[in-house]
């Protein structure tokens, strides 16, 4: 990093106005030149600048430290969280006791995606800002792992587009760059999944078969099983039923051999969606049965999409009774979570109209004026076609056909939306 941009960048680590660091060594006009390395000082500023940040005039970049902060990485996206968390303090000691730009540019990286892991978006949100600020430092290898961390961060807040978006950004940057083969997979699943969530089947496919291609040939077996479950969603959407019964069957016999239980979760959840399409309800629940019993006890997001999907399933067989009291259940677990989830709260009092007083005027405006609204913003358009038609059909009860015929076509087109995508 040239001496201009250090200079900048430790301006903004320590929120020190240009004012305050020029001051009594030279003009703000002149420091502003500096860095933007449109002008190069005399080693006599550049010591009296250097000295006021309190860093080095040589950026001492220690080959080891940036190893460490790389593996402190690669056992962040492997989801060692133990390790992740232990790893966190001494890195940010040693960082900070460097004054090593390229080291701390590493870290502000590395580090939202650590408050990622955590599902601390909040922290994350912050963090983004906060290289935002210095973006025009960052190389194209830091640009890279910029934009897919963000793609992450969209994600997780179920902002799918915006994620998709981002995490094509940052394959633009894999040619420029090498990158190890872990990496280049772990992006390559990351599109997958949101393309998933896009109801994009053919581009998930493209990209899950080519994360599955390096994820076999280092024998990684658990992210090759997320894979193979990613391919039997994407069969299911497809209509190819058997192809995706045998993806989920490998992935059921891979998290056997692992005794992992949330793949298991996982497995038996899209086993009963499976079952759920070719309306074999009894097999379905079954299958839902088991995921939440798999689910681990602070997975609550995972939980909550199997409990929701057995609950739309009692509610299709006319077990109302059931469907209400994991209804109930579902919403004390929502209301005890510190973490807002509005797609599942929203999933959740539809159904507990649906399930009590599916007439109401109460109901009409929820639906119209934020469930609707949101999954179409969101552009998960399986939702938006479900909740429209149950809008419609709300209106055509109180024969207000023309407010029917408009949520009936909002459904259609949705429908259309997902077709399209497939």
């Amino acid at each position: 990093m040239k001496i201009g941009e250090r200079i900048r960048f430790y301006r903004h680590q320590q929120n020190m106005t240009q004012e305050e660091l020029a001051n009594g060594i030279i003009s703000v006009s002149y420091l502003s030149k500096i860095e933007n390395n449109q002008s190069l000082p005399s080693e006599e500023v550049i010591e009296l600048l250097c000295n006021r940040l309190n860093i080095l005039l040589v950026d001492e970049t220690e080959p080891n430290l940036l190893d460490d902060l790389k593996d402190w990485y690669k056992s962040i996206v492997n989801q060692e969280k133990d390790k992740a968390v232990s790893e966190y303090a001494r890195l940010k000691e040693a960082v900070d006791q460097r004054n090593d730009s390229t080291s701390m540019i590493h870290f502000l990286l590395f580090e939202l995606r650590y408050h990622l892991l955590n599902r601390d978006l909040g922290s994350a949100q912050k963090q983004i800002k906060r290289i935002e600020e210095i973006s025009t430092l960052l190389t194209d290898e830091l640009l890279y792992y910029f934009f897919k961390f963000q793609g992450l961060h969209a994600y997780l807040r179920s902002q799918y587009s915006s994620a998709y978006d981002k995490y094509k950004k940052a394959e633009g940057f894999l040619a420029s760059n090498v990158f190890e083969k872990w990496e280049e997979a772990d992006l390559y699943y990351s599109i997958a999944l949101t393309s998933s969530r896009l109801w994009k089947v053919s581009i998930c496919l493209r990209y899950t078969n080519q994360a599955l291609a390096i994820y076999q040939a280092v024998y990684n077996f658990k992210r090759s099983a997320e894979c193979q479950l990613l391919l039997g969603i994407s069969f299911q959407r497809s209509g190819e039923w058997k192809k995706a019964e045998e993806s989920l069957l490998l992935t059921s016999k891979i998290a056997e051999t692992l005794n992992d239980s949330n793949l298991r979760g996982m497995v038996h959840h899209n086993l009963g969606y499976l079952f759920s399409l070719q309306e074999k309800s009894e097999q379905a629940i079954e299958h839902y049965l088991k995921s939440i019993e798999y689910r681990e006890q602070k997975d609550y997001t995972r939980k909550l999409h199997s409990i929701f999907s057995l609950v739309m399933e009692y509610y299709k067989t006319k077990n109302y009774e059931l469907a209400k009291g994991w209804v109930k259940q579902a919403l004390y677990i929502l209301a005890e979570m510190e973490e807002d989830l509005v797609e599942y709260e929203y999933h959740f009092k539809t159904y507990q109209y649906l399930l009590s007083d599916p007439q109401s005027e109460e109901f009409e405006c929820f639906l119209k004026e934020k469930v609707i609204p949101y999954f179409s913003e969101h552009n998960m358009f399986e939702y938006l076609a479900t909740y429209a038609e149950i809008l419609a059909t709300y209106y055509e009860n109180s024969y207000r056909y023309k407010l029917s015929s408009h949520y009936f076509r909002v459904s259609n087109d949705a429908l259309r939306n997902i077709y399209k995508l497939i």
